[in-house]
């Protein structure tokens, strides 16, 4: 395909379709020809971003614009359905995270891909980041060492309340974004799983373990007073944080010997700003929405498979599925003690 000749249509244009249609705007590759959405100011909105676009409101009124791929930024809980509809049109698929909210769903998305030779990318957005990418890299040269726990607080100011987007909390509007990466890190099967919900009902701590015996610890909250983007991997050999909200363009490696170095693996990075012996990586930017967007037209192009793609998806659903359900006995204590 020559440049331009991705012929594109978007589902859902909210606030996060919005982004999405100003980075395809902005990248050659792709010729947007059809934004459906049920809202008509948003497709008002849309007009500024794609002019030549067919503004519609349905997925059916976008399909027949004889397009290549779809990008689909609904609710959650109707991404598979969507999904399936546009595999069996013959269009590639790039569904927002998550790809659905049952394994079941997501396990029909991945196979129906797959049997219909169709491009198939879930939005997995931390994994185009280029720090993270770069961390992800460093620990598969063992950079670090022997990896030993994965810990990471992504708590939002705008992800909105449980259940926003058709998803039910937290776990499941930011959750995909850290397992998604930990896959990356690790790829052995979850030994152990369990969430735990603060009694405020907001802020969402799922523990785990990996066969190999990477433990990992993620607190996420989607109504937080202030906005946190950390990670922090420790090795036999080291420890490397990333503060997304500080500094995006960087990693900070700790040496094993200090004393930052020995922390509980739950606790937060931003202890360790202060520790001695730390250095930097700086890391060239760009911003990770144009590489997710650039990867997946690429993919299109190329018929290659992408980074992300719906079998992980679905990977990332059984996990949050399997973790959700150790969530209704903490629910249950906690309304009996209150």
């Amino acid at each position: 395909m020559s440049a331009a000749s991705v012929r594109v249509a978007l589902v859902g244009c909210g606030r996060w379709g919005e982004k999405l249609l100003r980075a395809l705007s902005e990248n050659a590759r792709a010729r947007v020809v059809a934004v459906a959405d049920v809202d008509r100011g948003r497709l008002s909105r849309a007009r500024a971003l794609a002019p030549r676009a067919r503004l519609v409101r349905t997925i059916d009124e976008a399909l027949a614009a004889r397009v290549d791929a779809v990008i689909i930024a609904t609710p959650a809980a109707s991404h598979a359905e969507l999904a399936l509809r546009a595999l069996e049109a013959g269009a590639d698929v790039f569904v927002e995270k998550p790809l659905a909210l049952s394994a079941a769903q997501a396990d029909r998305c991945a196979s129906r891909a797959a049997a219909l030779g169709r491009i198939g990318m879930v939005g997995h957005l931390l994994r185009y980041h280029p720090s993270v990418v770069r961390l992800v890299a460093l620990a598969r040269e063992r950079r670090l060492g022997d990896l030993v726990s994965f810990s990471a607080a992504r708590l939002s100011m705008s992800a909105g309340a449980a259940g926003a987007g058709g998803a039910r909390s937290a776990l499941w509007t930011l959750g995909p974004h850290d397992l998604s990466l930990l896959s990356a890190l690790d790829a052995s099967p979850l030994a152990e799983a369990r969430a735990h919900l603060a009694p405020c009902g907001e802020l969402v701590t799922l523990e785990a373990r990996l066969e190999s015996g990477l433990a990992a610890r993620i607190e996420l909250c989607s109504s937080s007073p202030a906005k946190e983007r950390q990670l922090r991997l420790v090795g036999s050999a080291g420890v490397a944080v990333f503060d997304d909200v500080r500094a995006p363009d960087r990693i900070v490696f700790l040496d094993a010997r200090g004393a930052a170095a020995g922390a509980p693996a739950g606790e937060r990075a931003a202890h360790l700003e202060l520790a001695p012996a730390g250095r930097e990586l700086e890391v060239p930017w760009r911003e990770p929405l144009s590489v997710e967007i650039e990867h997946f037209l690429r993919c299109v192009e190329d018929r290659a498979p992408p980074l992300t793609p719906l079998d992980e998806g679905a990977a990332v659903v059984r996990i949050l599925e399997r973790v959700e359900a150790t969530l209704a006995p903490v629910d249950a204590r906690v309304v009996a003690a209150g």
